[in-house]
């Protein structure tokens, strides 16, 4: 199916989602945890931009977290950094009371940066974490910061660390919505789907599997939507505190951009299906689910492209052994050598026809042998054709007798 009609066909998924999100999400959104972006570096301070419905974050639950973040790629803070909330509407019309998500992110940015400027001196190193909405709000701080990179904090002082992003690549929500959507409903620019490939600092994007926000099929497949969708009770929020020590190497991947930033991505992997685990939740019998979760699994597995079978290059291909000795090929085997004829000077004497060769000759000798062989041929015919006529004659002659 063409990316626009999957775009068409997701557009009420995505409102439900959106919808449902609003309620399922209060008791994890908040959770934050920022993480280093090279272990063995230390953060002087950690601005955290909570999700939709949780416009500021108490400090005691950020505290609360601190051990997670500190474990997670080995900071060497000996002592926790400040941590400063970055309070904003976090507000998502029409689905939630206020703003649409174009304007909550706007307010979101000019805090953010103005808490950046007051926050950040010369040769310190500062986290910007962000979850779900919050993830957007770094994303375009990130853009504004490229776009005047002179004014800029280093690219070294600044690590974006974005958690749940919608605008995650390939799997991102946002990545599906129509434009209209976009600009008329949620009033966001069609920059916001995809993150800032062109920022000069370095990234880490963390995506919980199965998360609709963040981890979206990317095909068309009605039981993963289904699954994804309830991913945000059971993967979305939770999010925030992953120990990402323990994702797994093939998981984690790494890219280099144009500027020199890298960007770190960590797929964290569910134990479980969601789908599944909401009828275990409701008390189905563990055997009929188990079933169920193994009939399901690859199925939904399907609507990522991230699970095909890598293709194998032809140029990786072995070419078979050759069998017995080497055939010289057939135009140069058979190929008869022909010496180049000499160019006749232009002086020389008009070419004469080619004389008969000597068999074809005519000769006195050749005629007689000619007519001799004739005239026998002729005698022998005629001896053949008397001898029936001899001997009719010779049985008459007895029969008179």
């Amino acid at each position: 199916m063409a990316k626009n009609g999957l775009k068409k066909c997701w557009v009420p998924v995505v409102a439900v989602a959106a919808a449902a999100a609003t309620v399922i999400s209060a008791p994890t959104a908040a959770a934050a945890g920022p993480v280093a972006a090279t272990a063995g570096t230390s953060a002087a301070a950690a601005l955290i931009v909570g999700g939709t419905t949780f416009p500021t974050l108490e400090q005691s639950f950020m505290e609360s977290l601190w051990p997670t973040w500190n474990n997670s790629l080995g900071l060497a803070n000996a002592t926790m950094p400040e941590l400063i909330n970055v309070a904003y509407p976090a507000e998502l019309a029409p689905f939630t009371d206020g703003e649409p998500l174009g304007l909550s992110v706007a307010a979101g940015v000019d805090n953010l940066l103005h808490l950046l400027s007051g926050t950040y001196s010369a040769g310190e190193r500062i986290l910007l974490w962000g979850i779900s909405q919050g993830a957007l709000v770094l994303n375009a701080a990130q853009r504004a910061l490229a776009l005047d990179p002179a004014a800029a904090p280093p690219s070294d002082a600044l690590t974006f660390i974005r958690v749940a992003d919608p605008s995650a690549a390939i799997t991102g929500m946002l990545r599906f919505l129509p434009d209209l959507i976009l600009s008329e409903v949620l009033r966001l620019d069609t920059s916001a789907r995809t993150g800032p490939e062109d920022s000069q600092y370095n990234t880490i994007v963390v995506t919980n599997e199965y998360d609709a926000f963040a981890d979206f099929p990317d095909r068309f497949n009605l039981l993963a939507v289904a699954n994804a969708i309830v991913g945000l009770w059971y993967r979305h929020g939770q999010t925030g505190t992953v120990d990402l020590t323990t994702v797994p190497a093939q998981n984690i991947s790494s890219t280099t951009n144009a500027l020199g930033a890298t960007i770190t991505t960590y797929l964290v992997p569910s134990p479980f299906l969601p789908l599944t685990q909401l009828l275990r939740d409701a008390g189905v019998s563990v055997g009929v689910v188990d079933k169920l979760d193994t009939a399901w699994r690859p199925i939904i597995e399907a609507g990522y492209s991230r699970n095909d079978a890598p293709a194998i290059p032809s140029a990786t291909a072995t070419p078979p052994a050759a069998v017995g000795p080497a055939v010289e090929p057939v135009a140069e085997s058979l190929a008869i050598p022909v010496e180049p004829v000499a160019a006749r000077p232009a002086s020389a004497e008009p070419v004469k026809p080619a004389a008969k060769p000597k068999a074809l000759r005519s000769r006195p000798e050749a005629r007689t042998a000619v007519t001799s062989a004739s005239t026998a041929v002729s005698t022998a015919t005629a001896t053949a054709a008397e001898r029936p006529a001899a001997a009719k004659a010779r049985r008459a002659a007895q029969r008179a007798r």
